[in-house]
Formats: structure tokens, sequence, C-alpha cells
């Protein structure tokens, strides 16, 4: 390197001239600055590549993600709906034949009724109970009642009257027999009826002969 001053020639990485201690100042390739330049360019370049591509897979990568992770859910939730509607749909095909099978057979309760005639019949050995055959009308065929039914002799009461479920026969009687056999013949009798909820529906009181056979009223 030739110094500035004095001419002389200096090593090239002499930072100061040997002959008169001038600085001396390295020349600048032209070269190797635009060398440089491209290379610093270069670096640039190729950081913005890798940065825009990490971004473009971050970005797929979440898209992915969003597509077949929703997707894959919205499938899952819809499917317990298909299996409820389904065992809704057999419940509801298998309801009318558990209905039949389980539903028992009921007889309608009267709302009122009425006696229209009827006979009773007593035994002539005091093992003999009393029988009453009560009519109410075939109307009234396979209607559930209460029957109950006081006996009486000379005033004094022969029973207690006890409560007794009937059904009304097709032919539209009501056949009831007495709890107990008595000591002597009924001479009266009191009819009453109710229906399955212990409402009294109708009563009739009937005069007997103090005698055995079947007496009708």
């Amino acid at each position: 390197m030739r110094c500035p001053n004095c001419g002389n020639e200096n090593n090239d990485d002499a930072k100061f001239c040997k002959k008169c201690g001038t600085p001396l100042k390295k020349e600048i390739n032209h070269n190797q600055m635009i060398n440089s330049m491209d290379k610093g360019n270069s670096d640039n370049t190729t950081k913005y590549i890798i940065i825009a591509l990490a971004i473009i897979a971050v970005v797929l990568a979440g898209a992915f993600v969003y597509i077949y992770g929703f997707g894959s859910n919205q499938s899952n939730d819809s499917q317990p709906n298909q299996i409820d509607n389904s065992l809704n749909v057999n419940q509801s095909n298998d309801e009318p034949k558990t209905a039949q099978a389980s539903e028992p057979v009921q007889q309608s309760t009267p709302s009122s009724i009425s006696i229209l005639g009827g006979s009773f019949s007593t035994g002539s050995a005091e093992s003999d109970k009393t029988y009453a055959r009560i009519n109410v009308g075939t109307a009234h065929a396979g209607e559930n009642v209460i029957v109950q039914i006081f006996y009486s002799r000379d005033g004094n009461a022969l029973n207690h009257g006890n409560m007794v479920p009937a059904t009304v026969h097709s032919d539209g009687y009501l056949e009831i027999a007495s709890a107990d056999a008595y000591h002597y013949y009924p001479d009266y009798a009191t009819i009453k009826i109710y229906d399955s909820n212990s409402n009294l529906l109708t009563t009739q009181s009937v005069a007997l002969s103090p005698t055995s056979g079947t007496q009708t009223f």
C-alpha cells in the first residue's frame, strides 16, 4: 500500500506509514464491495423465504386441524341423535303391543242403578244360608257393584250387613249369599247397592214370610 503523504510502499495490512507515520486508508475493492452486498442480499432473501415457508406451514396445519377436527366432531355429535331417533322409532312401534299385552280388562262401574225385583231363598236347616237374587237389568251386565243386605226378625238384626263386591251377570241379576246361617228365618230384608267407590246407588226394603223356601218380590 502506497503512503499518500510520502509515497513510500508499505505492507497491505499496515495501518501507518513506516516512513512518515501517516495513517493508511485501505482501498476498498469495488468488486469485493459488490460481492459482499450481493452476499448480504442473498442472506436476507433466504431468511425471508424461510419465514414465509414457516408461516405457510402453520396456516396449512391450522386449516387441516380445523377442517378434519371440526368435521369429525360434527359427525360424532350427530350419531347420538341418530341412535336416539332409532330407539324412539322402535319404542313407538313396541308401545301398542306392550299396552295391549299389559292393559287389564276393566269392567265398568254404574253411575245409577235400580232394583227391578228378585227373590230370597232360605233352607229348612239351621246350617242353611239365605240367598238373594237381585234383578238390576241386563243393561248393567258386567258392571261392578257392592251389595249390602241387612236381615232381621221381629225387629232384631240377624246379621251385620257385610259389604260384598259383585258383578252383574249377563241375565241382569246379582247373586249374594249371606255370610252365616241364621237360627230364625228373616221376616225383613234391606238391600243396598253401592258403586265400587262405596257411593250408595239405590236401596230397597222387602218384607218376607218367616218360612223356608223361595220368595219373590
